[in-house]
């Protein structure tokens, strides 16, 4: 089923083609403040509709794990990292109650270090 995600302001439109099971509630820094849903899915399920040009993105730590958001209305869309990470911003479905969602909570807050990367190995 193709489900379709949009921003507040509706600048930046995406469509999935993935079953739409658990999502991912995790209290790290970056999720808190996003209020970021974690649907993960294959980066090839996702056809961003709108133009890649007017998109802003935030990496924190590594070169690889980037944010992408709205520039208009600041919005959360989706996240990148290592192995082929892509998760979409459940929040962002259309025509999706979030409170009808299975969400499992990741204890992101513990788990992952803050602060900065670890450094680089010898080889």
């Amino acid at each position: 089923m193709i489900r379709t995600l949009s921003c507040h302001c509706g600048r930046v439109r995406l469509e999935c083609n993935a079953e739409l099971g658990r999502v991912g509630e995790c209290n790290c820094s970056t999720c808190t403040r996003a209020g970021y849903l974690s649907w993960s899915v294959k980066h090839d399920q996702v056809r961003l509709t709108t133009p890649h040009a007017g998109l802003s993105s935030y990496a924190w730590r590594f070169a690889d794990e980037v944010l992408f958001f709205c520039p208009t209305c600041g919005t959360a869309m989706w996240r990148t990292g290592s192995d082929n990470y892509f998760t979409l911003n459940a929040r962002c479905l259309d025509d999706v109650d979030i409170f009808t969602l299975a969400i499992e909570r990741y204890d992101g807050r513990t788990d992952i270090p803050g602060g900065l990367p670890p450094p680089l190995g010898d080889g």
